[in-house]
């Protein structure tokens, strides 16, 4: 998806409907059933309702009161709506937003494929130890290399660091190291709380970058 040039926030908080905020929330954000049928017009509908005054004056405002129509979902929604986040290491498929953010940043190498494998191991592993949720953090300029040893200390694993005589062990193995959260548990939830404050770094940065913060 293309990113457009952001509407000016005093217009958008005085659009007629919820179909003015899809688009913005979706760069902001990602494309998600929850965004569409949930979030753009219960965000509509709470800005509506505010006087002219009190209304949002810029996108760091916006995302602030998303983030706490989101809060009052039930957890299943809010799973799901973090779930929409592409996985680090993802090479197809990604926003023009999320593509850019896990490109190699100026002065770094492209991605190893013995990195890319090694997260896509992580996230397989992740997401059978916490199940229905993604992992999400806010890369703000790491390369994909450094958030391995982030991703593997979340789960409590130890692992060489990748290369290329380095075989990754079966994940049959590693699952059987893993500690399975069960969804709604204290840690899972924990975990979704965790998953949901990076994305809204990430909304933010992405509004900063359109230097509509």
């Amino acid at each position: 998806m293309d990113t457009l040039p952001p509407p000016r926030i005093d217009l958008l908080v005085h659009a007629p409907s919820p179909a003015s905020y899809r688009p913005v929330l979706e760069q902001l954000l990602e494309p998600s059933q929850q965004l569409s049928t949930l979030l753009a017009p219960q965000l509509h509908a709470r800005i509506a309702a505010l006087p002219a005054s009190n209304r949002p004056k810029s996108y760091a405002e916006l995302i602030d009161l998303a983030k706490q129509t989101v809060d009052s979902w039930d957890v299943e929604d809010q799973a799901a709506f973090l779930a929409a986040h592409p996985r680090i290491g993802e090479t197809k498929g990604l926003s023009q937003a999320s593509a850019g953010e896990q490109a190699p940043q100026q002065g770094q190498q492209a991605t190893p494929a013995q990195v890319l494998k090694r997260l896509q191991v992580l996230n397989s592993l992740y997401e059978d130890a916490f199940p229905g949720l993604r992992y999400i953090t806010f890369v703000n300029g790491r390369s994909r290399a450094e958030i391995v040893p982030e991703l593997e200390s979340l789960l409590g694993l130890s692992l060489p660091p990748p290369s290329q005589s380095f075989a990754e062990p079966r994940l049959s193995s590693l699952r059987e190291k893993l500690r399975i959260a069960p969804a709604g548990s204290k840690p899972w939830r924990e975990e979704l709380a965790r998953g949901l404050g990076d994305m809204w770094a990430i909304a933010k940065d992405r509004a900063a970058k359109w230097g509509a913060k």
